[in-house]
């Protein structure tokens, strides 16, 4: 990617093609107050708290392009006093709680590192709520209409729940639909909640006002999301022994800092009290609870037995998808070393072994050729036989949002899937009929000479 220098407070900084002076002033290690700007979304310009002064100009850095050779000044008492001046008038007009906390989030770290404290806050609220979704709470008090919930929304999740409703200063986030929040469009992804910067949405609970970019450095867990096979990058965060809350990994590279409602929420389980929290072993036909060091000298005597009685391959292990691949590295060694036996299998032969054994005698391999990045490269996409909004929504989502930029979406499915409303093409073929519309697509692009006969030849066998 093609670059140029830009020099920051005196100091040379080379940037990307196409990058805003926000971009250039954080790459030279300058925080910046920017209450409506989040990376994941397009610049807004409505706070007016990341004010610079560049070309002779005083700007808002997230919507004023960098060019080559400029220099821009941050550090200036005039600026500075700026910067702080439009935090203050925006924290006026929240009422006293919303600093009384010192809490993790955005506005209460850009206040405390422009020394604004509470008793700059001195509206009187009375605005009320909206408690009716189980996941995401909205407290209007706390809103100061920066519209980056609704950017979310729109922009990455591609659901347009949400909208700014009201003019003035009463203007605050509402449902699209006008009723309450359990009613509107949303699909609990929670990106509304982690790009909040006030805590006017958030997650019910000790969760409230952590988001992907604030909260605590310590407790917190990098893993891989389990419900599907995007593999989702989370953070999650910990108290006391406890889960406090799960974090979309803003560094994560299939999903960038965005999750879907099981990844998001759904670590509740945890606590239900359906929940099993002992082992279970049966006695006289009823299972009763057991303690862990019975249950597991229980599995050790049956596995003994049956490699007594037949052999290590008398025994058999099969793994679980939805494990990491570390604990399935463990399954498999300790079958081939302690039971002796190649025995394992895993739970994807029943759903995945017939497009298994396509991919492999297509490409060579079992899995996808490409990454998800290309999605947003693609100027047109087909989609066959799959749901992806409901079974993989995260990229369901980047799906969607190539389409709302521009490009061609052709849907084959029987079913008027979640991506088929937004489809320029929605063929319905008979189920079972696949493979003949796929004959006819091949027979489509050699007849009328539209594939690459060179590219065929070096790399296609057959």
């Amino acid at each position: 990617m093609n670059g140029f220098m830009i020099e920051v407070d005196g100091t040379g900084v080379a940037v990307p093609d196409g990058s805003s002076l926000l971009t250039a002033v954080r790459a030279a290690g300058v925080e910046l107050p920017s209450l409506c700007s989040d990376d994941r979304l397009s610049p807004a310009g409505s706070c007016r708290t990341c004010l610079v002064r560049a070309g002779g100009r005083i700007v808002a850095a997230c919507v004023t392009p960098a060019s080559s050779g400029m220099r821009v000044d941050t550090g200036s008492d005039d600026v500075v006093r700026l910067r702080r001046d439009a935090v203050e008038v925006i924290v006026s007009a929240l009422p006293p709680r919303a600093l009384a906390d010192g809490g993790p989030g955005e506005l209460a770290h850009v206040c405390r590192s422009l020394g604004i404290g509470p008793e700059a806050a001195q509206g009187a609220g009375g605005r009320g709520g909206d408690d009716s979704h189980p996941y995401v709470h909205l407290d209007r008090d706390l809103c100061i209409a920066c519209g980056r919930c609704v950017r979310m929304c729109s922009e990455v999740q591609g659901t347009f729940a949400l909208t700014l409703a009201g003019r003035g200063g009463d203007t605050v986030v509402a449902p699209g639909t006008g009723g309450p929040w359990i009613e509107s469009d949303c699909v609990a992804c929670g990106g509304c909640v982690d790009t909040c910067p006030t805590g006017a949405i958030s997650q019910p609970g000790p969760a409230r006002g952590l988001t992907s970019a604030f909260h605590p450095a310590e407790g917190r867990t990098r893993t891989t999301c389990g419900y599907c096979g995007v593999g989702c990058a989370l953070d999650v965060v910990t108290r006391d022994g406890d889960v406090t809350a799960v974090l979309p990994a803003r560094d994560g590279p299939v999903n960038r800092g965005h999750a879907c409602v099981k990844g998001r929420f759904s670590h509740g389980f945890r606590t239900s009290p359906e929940r099993l929290t002992r082992p279970l072993l049966r006695r006289d036909g009823v299972l009763e609870p057991a303690g862990w060091d019975e249950a597991l000298a229980h599995v050790a005597r049956g596995l003994r037995a049956a490699v007594d009685a037949g052999g290590p391959d008398a025994v058999a292990a099969i793994s679980s998808a939805r494990a990491t691949n570390e604990e399935n590295y463990l399954v498999q060694k300790f079958m081939r070393v302690v039971i002796g036996t190649n025995n394992v299998d895993n739970c994807s032969r029943l759903c995945h072994s017939p497009s298994a054994a396509g991919l492999t005698a297509s490409f060579g391999l079992s899995g996808g050729t490409d990454t998800f990045d290309d999605v947003e490269r693609a100027d047109c996409l087909l989609v066959v036989g799959a749901n992806p909004v409901e079974a993989h929504p995260v990229v369901g989502a980047r799906l969607l949002r190539q389409v709302l930029r521009g490009a061609r979406l052709v849907v084959a499915d029987p079913r008027a899937v979640g991506l088929a409303l937004h489809a320029d093409v929605h063929l319905r073929p008979r189920p079972g009929t696949n493979v003949a519309l796929f004959h006819g697509l091949a027979h489509v692009l050699l007849t009328e000479g539209l594939t690459d006969e060179e590219f065929l030849r070096e790399r296609a066998t057959g």
